[in-house]
């Protein structure tokens, strides 16, 4: 993957994480903060929290093609990292309405949907790719054929 390629690909990653986490903060603020409302720095906020956790993503960027074993590792500190990066942004209700263990809790197995969320997408995008090139080139070597 070159350099650029790999740019793009964050930036998909971004518009795929505005959504889900506008989702995840909905479903979250309704259990924990119902009577809470959200002004427009909020929303930006979330668009901020969505920028953070792209940059984790760095780190699975290799200059030629990884191992299987290299690739697991780079995602599993890609995930510890983005854990890690939520839990210091986002901080539980002030006035101790839930316990920080649950709150926390909830939060690290959201990250963990999101994250499982955005990766499936990618690996289906890059199934349907694979799918359409290799029906290209079939379709090359039948009229090589001809």
């Amino acid at each position: 993957m070159t350099f650029k390629e790999f740019i793009i690909s964050r930036v998909q990653i971004f518009f795929c994480l505005v959504p889900l986490i506008l989702i995840a903060s909905v479903l979250f603020g309704s259990v924990y903060a119902p009577e809470q409302v959200l002004h427009y720095d909020d929303l930006l906020a979330l668009i901020r929290t969505a920028a953070w956790c792209v940059l984790p993503t760095c780190v699975t960027y290799f200059r030629k093609e990884p191992d299987i074993k290299q690739y697991l590792l780079r995602l599993t500190l890609q995930l510890v990292l983005i854990q890690a990066e939520v839990m210091l942004l986002i901080a539980p209700p002030a006035d101790g309405s839930v316990s920080p263990i649950r709150f926390y809790g909830t939060l690290g197995v959201t990250v963990l949907v999101i994250y499982a969320a955005v990766m499936l997408m990618f690996w289906l995008q890059k199934i349907r790719q694979s799918r359409k090139l290799t029906q290209q080139l079939i379709d090359f070597q039948n009229g090589q054929t001809e």
